[in-house]
């Protein structure tokens, strides 16, 4: 059994990684590890990807946190986007920390546009350096260990699926479907992911006489309250905002909903997509990351370029307005998650991984 520090941002942070940390608590991993987890998530306005003076002394802090923590552990796991060059170095300086203590250390990568930030020979070299005191580095999509391997020692980098918990949406799959359709975003209200792209669409959708409701759920990104203001910017009094929800109640939330879609124009292997699949409910998404892997385009739901509202509303048309292939394309979903993309695999990855490591230190 390894004594083992989760260090990442959870409650009252909201999105992939706190959620791919609750995860992770809440599975049997601390039936076979003894787990401890250090929250680094903060109330200050969100401005992650500047260094700022008050980024600076967070991380500082954060890093001593670190060190404190990590006495007495054998692994530290820290889980970071890991791109924009403050988040590296970010995540290194907590690694260094961890060293400190004598802890093998896995840094966990979960930003999806990791592979647009390493384009100049610079950013390749700092991330090189930045990530020498991580013993693996671990990414989880496909395109994410491609560029982490084309920088980093093959021994280094590796690949854990993100998965969800099926089980806990197993009751949003007997909720009948809502007249009219309810078409659910959850995510962060940012450009980036999108909504600007599923407002449009929307609009499209009214005036071609596809009645909807829109609901947005999500709050404020960590590029800051700007980002989100653009956002509110371009809202009508056909969508519904939704705020932010605790993890016990976003089942209900999918439940509430009759189809999923997330037009973000970068991702990794997003939680949502998977959430909404193991709810039961159809997925129109854009095909970035490991979209295309979960979304099964034609079966489960419909993958399509991102920032392309024309091809979005195309794409949402048809279920908007076919109870029946609602049915079938989520049905298909949650099989597909079931047999591919479940907690109790991810749980399996992070668990070898963890012995990996302890039998290397022995």
């Amino acid at each position: 059994m390894s004594r083992v520090l989760l260090v990442g941002k959870g409650a009252p942070d909201r999105g992939g990684i706190p959620t791919f940390l609750e995860t992770l608590i809440d599975s049997s991993l601390a039936e076979e590890h003894e787990v401890r987890f250090l929250n680094v998530a903060h109330s200050s306005t969100p401005q992650a990807t500047r260094p700022t003076m008050a980024n600076v002394g967070r991380t500082l802090r954060d890093a001593v946190a670190v060190w404190r923590a990590a006495r007495g552990r054998d692994i530290v796991h820290i889980h970071s986007a890991l791109a924009a060059t403050v988040t590296v170095m970010r995540a290194s300086l907590l690694a260094v920390a961890a060293r400190a203590r004598g802890c093998a250390v896995v840094i966990h990568a979960h930003g999806g546009n990791i592979q647009d930030w390493l384009t100049t020979s610079r950013r390749r070299t700092l991330l090189r350096l930045a990530m020498t005191p991580a013993h693996r580095v671990i990414a989880v999509w496909t395109a994410g260990r491609a560029a982490l391997s084309a920088v980093l020692p093959a021994e280094q980098v590796g690949l854990i699926e993100n998965g969800v918990p099926v089980d806990l949406y197993d009751s949003a799959r007997s909720v009948p479907t809502h007249e009219p359709p309810r078409l659910l975003y959850v995510g962060l209200l940012t450009p980036r992911k999108g909504v600007l792209d599923l407002l449009a669409a929307s609009r499209m959708l009214r005036q071609r006489g596809v009645v909807h409701e829109l609901w947005l759920l999500g709050g404020t990104p960590d590029e800051g309250p700007a980002a989100e203001a653009e956002v509110r910017a371009q809202l009508d009094g056909n969508v519904r905002l939704l705020g932010t929800r605790p993890p016990e109640e976003m089942p209900a939330a999918f439940a509430a909903a009759d189809v999923f879609c997330l037009p973000s124009w970068w991702e990794a292997m997003p939680l949502s997509v998977l959430e909404a699949m193991a709810a039961g409910l159809p997925v129109v998404a854009s095909d970035v990351g490991d979209v295309g892997r979960a979304v099964a385009h034609g079966m489960t739901g419909y993958v399509i370029p991102p920032r392309a509202p024309e091809r979005l509303a195309s794409a949402l048309e048809p279920l908007l307005t076919d109870p029946e292939l609602r049915r079938r394309m989520g049905a298909a979903g949650r099989a597909r998650v079931e047999e591919s993309f479940s907690a109790a695999g991810t749980v399996r990855a992070v668990s070898d991984l963890y012995r990996e490591l302890r039998a290397r230190a022995s």
